[in-house]
């Protein structure tokens, strides 16, 4: 599997609705890795889906391929025979095209939906030879008692869960959605941004543990008690995720369909493919990402993560390494400090981000070997060091 950092969105259009003129604005925003249209074989046509495909080929972009022939639900309702018949024919009409990375598999679910979402994803890959199903969680982590009662479950049965499915799948990758991070002024921002914090470190220790990558879902569309995301609050959710560890990041959601719903500033809205503030801002955040880091960071993988100014957990506080004596900020805001290692030839890396989401910092580090690097970050932004000049 390769190892490039991925960009997507999710997806709840129904086939049909627009066609490969679509893939345009997928391709303008920066994504590699989207999301099809909402596909069922008894009401779309085939071709619909055939045609994103090859826009997608055309394009140099893989397919996260939403068929309800391979979701979990789908086997609820219609037993394991019809199931696999059904996967068998979706694997026929869009399996084999060169342009499709895997088919979703389901949503978020619930505890004592486990076991159905495992034997799902099992024969996925076994009647999908090759490909990557997408299989999506709940932050499971959500961090205290309240989260625990909303689910019904502990932060133990959580991990027990999460593990099963990788220990009995080999899924080659995960995914999860969380939008804590972004709650409007009325809630508890600070739990919030807590929640975020651990969930991604707990996602983070697992997937490792199966040594495979996890995707996070993130906010681009104000809902509930979310609020719609500023061009900071895009910039803060690539880097800080990033920083702990993702490997692929999946906006929710990308086409506003409906009004009356509390949903609103999503990317592109209505029937005429509207391009709103937030599509400008992914964009700019993606073409941002493409330009100066991605060449570096799909050759790199995260092995420690470390923040000041704002602790969230014990683990996670900083303190001088063998490389690192200190880091201060000019203002007291949280900043997250970050090691990687090359794939291939092993050589370290060392990102800084302000995690500060609305005020710019003058962050400075004092290395074991005397040198210093002073700089300013806006909210949310990456500095990234090559670490050979300060080990020695």
């Amino acid at each position: 599997m390769r190892n490039e950092i991925k960009f997507g969105f999710w997806n709840y259009v129904e086939s049909g609705v627009f066609g490969r003129e679509a893939v345009s604005d997928w391709k303008d925003m920066h994504c590699n890795l989207p999301m099809s249209f909402t596909y069922d074989y008894t009401r779309h046509k085939k071709q619909d889906m055939l045609d994103i495909l090859d826009a997608c080929q055309e394009n140099d972009m893989q397919l996260i391929v939403c068929d309800s022939r391979t979701h979990f639900r789908t086997l609820c309702e219609v037993g394991e025979t019809r199931f696999i018949e059904g996967v068998k024919q979706a694997y026929l009409d869009f399996g084999t095209h060169p342009a499709t990375f895997g088919f979703f598999v389901g949503d978020e679910p619930r505890p004592d939906e486990n076991e159905l979402y495992i034997r799902t994803v099992q024969l996925v890959m076994a009647y999908a030879p090759g490909l990557i199903p997408f299989a999506n969680l709940v932050p499971y982590w959500g961090g205290g008692s309240d989260y625990d009662m909303l689910v019904g479950a502990g932060e133990e049965e959580h991990t027990r869960l999460v593990e099963d499915l990788l220990r009995e799948t080999h899924i080659p990758l995960i995914g999860y959605d969380q939008y804590s991070q972004c709650l409007n002024e009325a809630h508890n921002q600070e739990c919030g941004i807590n929640s975020y914090f651990y969930v991604l470190d707990q996602y983070n220790a697992l997937t490792k543990k199966y040594e495979i990558p996890f995707y996070v879902t993130l906010l681009a569309c104000g809902h509930w008690a979310f609020r719609v995301p500023t061009e900071d609050d895009i910039r803060w959710q690539i880097y800080t995720s990033l920083a702990h560890g993702a490997r692929g990041i999946l906006w929710f959601h990308l086409y506003q369909y409906d009004a009356g719903s509390s949903y609103v500033g999503m990317p592109l809205c209505g029937p005429g493919r509207l391009r709103t503030p937030v599509y400008d801002m992914i964009l700019r955040q993606q073409y941002i990402f493409d330009c100066y880091y991605r060449e570096q960071f799909d050759k790199m993988e995260m092995t420690a993560v470390y923040h000041t100014g704002h602790i969230y957990d014990p683990r996670r506080r900083f303190c001088a390494d063998d490389i690192l004596l200190d880091v201060n900020g000019k203002f007291s805001y949280p900043t997250i400090l970050t090691y990687y290692k090359e794939y291939e030839s092993g050589d370290r890396w060392m990102s800084v981000v302000n995690a500060h989401q609305r005020l710019a910092n003058r962050i400075t580090l004092k290395f074991q070997n005397g040198r210093e690097e002073v700089f300013w970050l806006a909210p949310g932004e990456m500095k990234l060091l090559k670490l050979d000049a300060y080990m020695n």
